[in-house]
Order: structure tokens, then C-alpha cells, then sequence
């Protein structure tokens, strides 16, 4: 073999042997001991305070927005993702709630090609007329009712005599005597079997209505659902003055998606507001602004509304027909 092949050879080996024992010499012998972590740095790591925390950390204080989200179609997303880094919270403050909800849900609900035909999608110009999105889903259980099953109630069976027991309330044709007291007659009977059920089932508590609901069997509150629908909604207009309609429109501009622009939306699990009592109404709005009345959506929709707010949607929903457009043009 020639000599400058062995010399080659020979220097590879001499740099390999120093190579290997420069990496022994040089390694600290606790380098793999925690991953590629150096030992003297794992303290360090180890003291530095946890930026993201899981959603247990968030269940001991929001116990039922945990459970509202855990049971709901965001089951998989974090408190942290829309919330922050909890950061020390709740000693070093409050974490932010996001204030433009259209940009971050469409973050993830925007339609978009290869997105999974099992995440709801939306065209986000077309969908809400530039509202938050939590005018109408509660960010933490945000699906809606999309179907409603439909009511099949019997009227002169059931649901007329059993609405006897309810007309010094609500009156004989389903048009209250009393401001503070909803009129019946013409309302969506899918909302009205949700809401009597409600009352039944203890998930909506009023001391008037819950005794009242707790003995009406599935078939009662489908016949009175249908009877009260079926009756016409028309009614003299309130003598109460309670605010600004013209105000209240504005402020109305909101509740638009649900509710119609007047007050008749198309969801009939949803219910009518125009033409209700405006007393009534400024009483049930108030409820959901104190967590007296339990829906998650009007919850967040009424947080931020003041007193003034309230009188003037109140002033605005009674003033208006309680028959869609279309019914209404009809008439001769």
C-alpha cells in the first residue's frame, strides 16, 4: 500500500480517536438525563411559571361554563386558545374576552376549500351582516338549534281546555290583561313547547309558572302549544310608554338574526317579540341581564345592555305587528 494512503488513513483514525474523546471529555455526563436538557437547567425550567394551563385549571371557578363547553361542539378547543396565556390568573388579573369574535371564529368557520364538511362553514360577508358572532352563539356551547321538531298537539282536545286554567293570566284568546304578563295568542308553538317544558323540567324557574307547567304531561304542552299558536295574535296597543321606539330600533339592529328585523324571526323555536306587552318584555330582558331567566345566548346578548337600552327595545318590539309582512299584506 502506498505510503501516503497509510498517512491518509492513518490521520482519519488520529481525529476520530481525538473527536471521540473531546465529546467525553467536553459532555456533561447529566446531558441526556432530562432529554437535551442540561441537568443545571432543568431548575431553571422547572421554576419558570407555566404559560398555558389545561381547562381543568379553569373548572374550579367557571364551573358552568366549563360544563357548557365540555358538552358542546367546542369540546376540543381550550379555554387559552381564544382567552390568552393565563398567565398567574386569577391573582394577576382577569384574562381578556375577545372583542372582535367575528375574526377569531372565522378563524376556524370561515368556508374555505379542504376544510372538513363537518365543520360548520360560513361566507363570513354574507352571514351576519357585520355582527359579532356572539349576538347570536354563546361562544362556549355556540351551536344553534337548526331543526326543530315538529309540534302535533290536538286544539279542541287538549290544548283549549287546558289553557282555561291560564286566561285570568294570559286571557281568553291568548292576549294578556296584564303588561307584566306575555301574550300567548300567535306565538311560535315550537318555542312555546320549549319553554313550557322548561318550566316543567325546573331548567327555567318563574313562582307563578313552574307549579303551573310541572303537572302538564308532554301531550298537555303540545296541545297548548298548538292552541295558543293558532289563535291571532292581534291585539289593541299598549297604553304603557316605557321608552324610545325610534331608539330602540337602533339598539333592535341586533337582535336582527334571531328575532327579525321587526320582531317575527324565521326560527319558530325562537319567540315572536312584536307586539308583546312592552312592561312584559322589559321585565323578561332585565332577567336574562341578572341571570334570573337561563338561555345562554340572550345571557350574552343582554350583558351589555343598560336600563335605557332595555326600555327602548321594549318600546320598539311592542310597537310593532306581530304578523309577518306577508300575512299581513293579505288582509283586505
Amino acid at each position: 500500500m502506498p505510503k501516503h494512503i497509510v498517512r491518509l488513513i492513518t490521520l482519519i483514525v488520529v481525529l476520530g480517536v481525538l473527536a471521540a474523546v473531546a465529546k467525553w471529555y467536553f459532555t456533561a455526563d447529566s446531558f441526556y438525563e432530562f432529554g437535551h436538557y442540561r441537568a443545571a437547567s432543568v431548575p431553571e425550567i422547572a421554576g419558570q411559571e407555566p404559560v398555558y394551563q389545561t381547562p381543568g385549571y379553569c373548572q374550579a371557578c367557571h364551573t358552568e361554563r366549563h360544563a357548557q363547553w365540555s358538552a358542546n361542539s367546542h369540546k376540543s378547543v381550550t379555554c387559552e386558545v381564544c382567552h390568552g396565556a393565563a398567565k398567574g390568573h386569577p391573582q394577576n388579573g382577569k384574562l381578556p374576552i375577545p372583542k372582535d369574535t367575528a375574526k377569531l371564529c372565522s378563524l376556524c368557520h370561515e368556508a374555505m376549500p379542504g376544510r372538513p364538511r363537518t365543520q360548520p362553514q360560513i361566507v363570513v360577508a354574507q352571514h351576519s351582516g357585520g355582527q359579532q358572532c356572539v349576538v347570536c352563539h354563546n361562544p362556549h356551547a355556540p351551536k344553534l338549534a337548526g331543526v326543530v321538531a315538529p309540534v302535533a298537539g290536538d286544539v279542541a282536545a287538549g290544548g283549549k281546555k287546558h289553557a282555561e286554567s291560564c286566561a285570568s293570566c294570559h286571557g281568553e284568546k291568548g292576549i294578556s290583561p296584564n303588561d307584566s304578563w306575555p301574550n300567548l295568542a300567535g306565538q311560535n308553538a315550537a318555542y312555546l313547547v320549549r319553554i313550557l317544558a322548561a318550566y316543567k323540567s325546573g331548567d327555567q324557574k318563574d313562582v307563578v309558572m313552574t307549579p303551573l307547567a310541572q303537572p302538564l304531561s308532554s301531550e298537555d304542552i303540545q296541545n297548548l302549544a298548538v292552541y295558543y299558536g293558532s289563535l291571532s295574535c292581534a291585539a289593541p296597543p299598549s297604553q304603557t310608554r316605557v321608552g324610545d321606539a325610534a331608539a330602540g330600533k337602533a339598539v333592535a339592529a341586533n337582535c336582527t338574526a334571531c328575532h327579525g328585523e321587526t320582531g317575527v324571526g324565521s326560527n319558530p323555536a325562537w319567540p315572536t317579540l312584536a307586539g308583546q306587552k312592552p312592561t312584559y318584555l322589559v321585565n323578561v330582558l332585565k332577567a336574562f341581564r341578572a341571570g334570573l331567566r337561563k338561555d345562554p345566548m340572550m345571557a350574552g346578548v343582554t350583558r351589555g345592555l343598560s336600563d335605557a337600552d332595555i326600555a327602548n327595545l321594549a318600546a320598539y318590539y311592542s310597537a310593532q305587528s306581530c304578523q309577518p309582512a306577508t300575512q299581513a299584506r293579505k288582509k283586505p
